[in-house]
C-alpha cells in the first residue's frame, strides 16, 4: 500500500513538473513573439536543463538577440517556380531579435534591393542563356544549392542593395506556410475585404504580385506586408496545445529542408548543422573497405513560370557488377508536366512548359558519364561541369525541357570504383532532397536487394551488393 502511494505521488509530481514546463514553453514562446523580452530570463530558468539537453541554448540565446541585437532574412522563396535552395525569391522579411523579444517584422519587395544595386556581376551561363540579360542579380542568387554557399551570395547582394548586415539567413517555402494556415485558420484582410486561408494563398499572393505590375509598384510588398503581419498576429495568441503544434510543424519543415537556417560560424551554426537544418550538402567520405554512395539531383525553372505546381518526378536507380572492381549505376529520372496550358496564363504565370536546368550531384570517384533526354545523348558541349573539391563531389548539369501535357525520361549512366574480392560488399547510400520538393518517389535495386520509397528528407540506405 506504501509503495502504491508513492508511486501515486511520483507520477503527480511527473505530471505537475510536465505542466509547468510546457506552461514556462508557452510563456517563453510569448514573451519572444510578442515582444516582452522582460519575461524571458525567469521563463528560461525553467526550461534552462531541458535545452542544455537537447543541446539548445546556444541557438535559443543567438537568435533572440540576448547576446545583442540579431537581424534576419527571411527569404520567402516560392517552389512552385523552383530554384537550387527551395524555389524563386520573390519577396523577404526583415525579422530583428533584441534581448529575447522579436520587435516589428517589415516585408519587402525583392526586386527594391535588387534595383538599387550598382556595377555588374556576371550570371551563371545557364541563367544568362535562359534569361540572357547579362547580368547576375539578387533574385537569382540562391543558385548554389549548398545553402551556407548561397547565404553568403546573397547577403553580399543585399549590402550592394543599401540594406544592413544580416546575422542569418533564413529560406522558407510554401510548405511552411500551408501548415501554419492549417493550424491558425483563415486570415481576414480588412483593408482587402479578403479572406485568406491554405486554399486560397498562393493564388491571392501571386495576383497581387504580378497583376497591374510596374518598377516602383507596392503592391506585392504591400500585400505580403498584410499576409505576414496577419499571421504573427495569429501566432501571438496561440494557446499551450497550439504551441506545442507550432513546434512540431517548425521542426518537420526543419527535418524536410523547407526551412533552412544559415548562421555564421558560432556554436548555434555548428548545432544547426550537426542537425541537418542549414541545408548543406553532405561531404562524400570514400571508404577502403565499403562502397559509399552519394546521389542529389537539382532542378531549377529557368521557365519565368509557375510549372512545378504542375510537375511530378520519379526516380530509378539500379546497380549492376561488372567485375570484381567496378560497378555501373544506371539512373532513370522521369518528369511528368501535367499543366493545362502550353503557355503561362496570367495572372501568376501558372503553367507552361518546364524549362529546367538539371544537376546531379556525384561521388568525385565516378567515371564514364553519359546522359540521355528522351533517347537522345546529351553532347559534350552541352554538359556544364563542376568540381566541389571541398564534398569531394562532381556535378554535372544540363538544360531538360518538359512541355505541357508531356513528360521526359532522362537516362544516366556512369561508372564506380567497388571491391568484390569477398564476393559481397557493403553499400551505403546518401540520398540528399532538393528543398521546395515535398516528395520524391525512389526506387533502388541492386543484385540481392530492392529498396522503394517516397522520400520526404535526407535518407541514408544501407544494403549488400552481390557478385556471382
Amino acid at each position: 500500500m506504501k509503495k502504491k502511494i508513492i508511486g501515486i505521488i511520483f507520477l503527480l509530481l511527473v505530471i505537475i513538473l510536465a505542466g509547468l514546463i510546457f506552461r514556462s514553453f508557452e510563456n517563453l514562446y510569448s514573451g519572444i513573439i510578442t515582444n516582452k523580452p522582460e519575461n524571458f530570463d525567469k521563463n528560461y530558468q525553467t526550461l534552462k536543463g531541458i535545452f542544455k539537453v537537447f543541446g539548445l541554448s546556444d541557438l535559443i540565446f543567438e537568435i533572440t538577440g540576448k547576446n545583442g541585437p540579431k537581424t534576419y532574412y527571411v527569404l520567402l522563396q516560392n517552389n512552385m517556380e523552383i530554384r537550387p535552395t527551395g524555389g524563386f525569391m520573390g519577396s523577404y522579411a526583415k525579422l530583428k531579435f533584441r534581448n529575447g523579444g522579436m520587435e516589428e517584422v517589415v516585408v519587402q519587395d525583392i526586386y527594391v534591393p535588387d534595383g538599387q544595386i550598382a556595377g555588374h556581376v556576371d550570371p551563371p551561363v545557364p541563367i544568362q542563356m535562359a534569361f540572357k540579360q547579362g547580368w547576375f542579380r539578387l533574385r537569382d542568387s540562391n543558385w548554389d544549392p549548398d545553402f551556407p554557399t548561397s547565404a553568403k551570395i546573397i547577403g553580399w547582394f543585399f549590402e550592394k542593395g543599401n540594406e544592413e548586415k544580416a546575422d542569418g539567413m533564413i529560406a522558407v517555402n510554401l510548405n511552411l506556410v500551408k501548415d501554419l494556415f492549417e493550424l491558425t485558420g483563415p486570415i481576414n484582410l480588412v483593408d482587402y475585404r479578403l479572406k485568406v486561408d491554405q486554399n486560397n494563398f498562393y493564388q491571392i499572393a501571386q495576383e497581387y504580385a504580378e497583376k497591374d505590375f510596374f518598377a516602383g509598384s507596392t503592391q506585392k510588398a504591400n500585400m505580403m506586408s498584410a499576409l505576414v503581419n496577419g499571421m504573427i498576429s495569429k501566432l501571438k495568441k496561440l494557446n499551450l496545445k497550439q504551441t506545442i503544434i507550432l513546434s512540431k510543424i517548425i521542426y518537420l519543415n526543419l527535418q524536410e529542408r523547407q526551412v533552412l537556417v544559415y548562421l555564421p560560424e558560432t556554436k548555434a551554426a555548428e548545432m544547426i548543422k550537426k542537425m541537418g537544418w542549414d541545408g548543406s550538402m553532405k561531404k562524400y567520405s570514400p571508404s577502403e573497405k565499403d562502397l559509399n554512395d552519394y546521389f542529389y539531383l537539382v532542378e531549377s525553372n529557368l521557365g519565368a513560370n509557375k510549372a512545378n505546381l504542375y510537375v511530378q518526378r520519379k526516380i530509378e536507380q539500379e546497380i549492376t557488377v561488372l567485375d570484381t572492381k567496378s560497378i555501373q549505376k544506371r539512373t532513370k529520372i522521369v518528369f511528368k508536366n501535367e499543366s493545362k496550358y502550353f503557355t503561362p496564363v496570367k495572372p501568376g504565370f501558372w503553367g507552361g512548359d518546364y524549362i529546367n536546368f538539371l544537376r546531379v550531384y556525384l561521388p568525385s570517384s565516378v567515371l564514364e558519364i553519359s546522359a540521355k533526354v528522351d533517347g537522345k545523348q546529351v553532347e559534350e558541349k552541352e554538359l556544364f561541369l563542376e568540381e566541389k573539391k571541398d564534398l569531394n563531389l562532381r556535378g554535372f548539369g544540363f538544360f531538360v525541357k518538359v512541355p505541357a501535357k508531356s513528360e521526359s525520361e532522362i537516362l544516366i549512366e556512369y561508372k564506380m570504383p567497388a571491391d568484390f574480392r569477398n564476393k559481397r560488399t557493403k553499400y551505403f547510400l546518401t540520398i540528399q532532397k532538393q528543398p521546395g520538393i515535398e516528395e520524391l518517389p525512389y526506387k533502388l535495386t541492386t543484385p540481392g536487394y530492392v529498396f522503394e520509397k517516397s522520400l520526404r528528407q535526407d535518407t541514408e540506405i544501407k544494403a549488400k551488393i552481390l557478385y556471382n
